[in-house]
């Protein structure tokens, strides 16, 4: 069945998903918008070159979802962070599904009307971290819920990219919009697949926070412990090279690695072989939320994994507002 879809926000990121959607037989985008009327021209001139309709282009989102939803079936947003309980919120009040881009919302009063909302809708809400989707993550939870290396021990996490630089007066730097800085943007990806995997509430954290004279968090380095006494760090480091990731999971038998966006995994043991397994991830955000709302698998970055995230992003800025006073969850 097409599914027939309409995009808020046009920026970098959604293009590139444009890309690979647009060419799909199984996709019908029918309406973009974005405040810049140079990115639709692009998501047009995208879909012309694939040979397809261009999309309706609107200037306002609520318009686009009030006129448009009775010939819609899903959403994607891919606006600044702290437009997205707004925007997704509007969405499942009209019966729309929802795609919603990384982080779900900026609050956890903000994650739990989502919840809410979500749940008197019944209508299907996916949130577009690819570690959340991605299946070698998934098979990293079920390997430490079945405890198939031994009981986890502690987890050592870190991200780090040159973005203090390359995002210098854009809104990822405007703390009323994005809503926290490098720790919450890219950083937010490596927060939810460690909180994925673990399946554990997290118990108490320590989080300092320094912005190196930019408006947001630059650097920030967490400790903390799950409620059954597993260790973990997080560190992000958005003054740095490149944008990298590496999520090191230890056990008695064995230390897992993979990158925050399920990418990539290496499964190394007793003896220091490693097998890696990689995964291809633009089709595979799309292919999982269209699964999601079809009922063919259960929704494995949902609402409800959206509120932890928020809990834990809460916690960690009010241990930095303290610089480093710990904090229970």
């Amino acid at each position: 069945m097409e599914l027939k879809l309409a995009i808020i926000g046009c920026g970098t990121k959604a293009t590139q998903y444009i890309q690979t959607w647009i060419v799909r037989s199984d996709i019908q985008l029918l309406g973009v918008m974005d405040p810049n009327g140079k990115a639709m021209d692009n998501v047009c001139h995208i879909a012309a070159e694939a040979g397809k309709t261009a999309p309706l282009c609107f200037d306002s989102w609520q318009t686009l979802l009030k006129d448009q939803h009775q010939q819609l079936d899903a959403v994607y947003i891919c606006t600044p962070h702290a437009n997205h309980a707004e925007q997704a919120l509007l969405a499942l009040e009209l019966g729309l599904d929802v795609l919603l881009e990384k982080p779900m919302v900026t609050s956890v009063a903000e994650a739990e009307a989502l919840a809410a909302a979500q749940q008197k809708s019944a209508k299907t809400l996916v949130v577009a971290y690819q570690g959340g989707l991605s299946p070698l993550v998934q098979e990293l939870k079920d390997a430490i819920a079945n405890q198939k290396y031994g009981a986890l021990v502690s987890i050592n996490a870190a991200i780090w990219e040159d973005w203090a630089d390359k995002y210098q007066g854009h809104w990822k730097q405007v703390p009323e919009i994005s809503g926290g800085g490098f720790m919450f943007d890219t950083g937010a990806h490596m927060m939810n697949t460690v909180s994925k995997i673990t399946s554990k509430p997290f118990s108490r954290i320590s989080a300092i926070m320094h912005n190196h004279g930019f408006p947001v968090d630059v650097v920030t380095s967490v400790s903390g412990e799950l409620n059954d006494g597993t260790l973990f760090n997080l560190h992000a480091c958005g003054r740095s090279i490149r944008c990298v990731s590496r999520i090191e999971c230890f056990f008695p038998q064995a230390i897992v690695r993979i990158c925050a966006w399920g990418r990539w995994m290496e499964i190394e043991d007793a003896q220091g072989n490693v097998v890696r397994k990689d995964q291809e991830a633009a089709n595979n955000l799309m292919n999982v939320f269209m699964q999601s709302r079809n009922g063919e698998i259960e929704n494995p970055s949902d609402v409800q994994q959206g509120l932890r995230m928020a809990q834990l992003w809460d916690a960690i800025k009010l241990s930095a507002s303290q610089h480093g006073v710990p904090v229970t969850l």
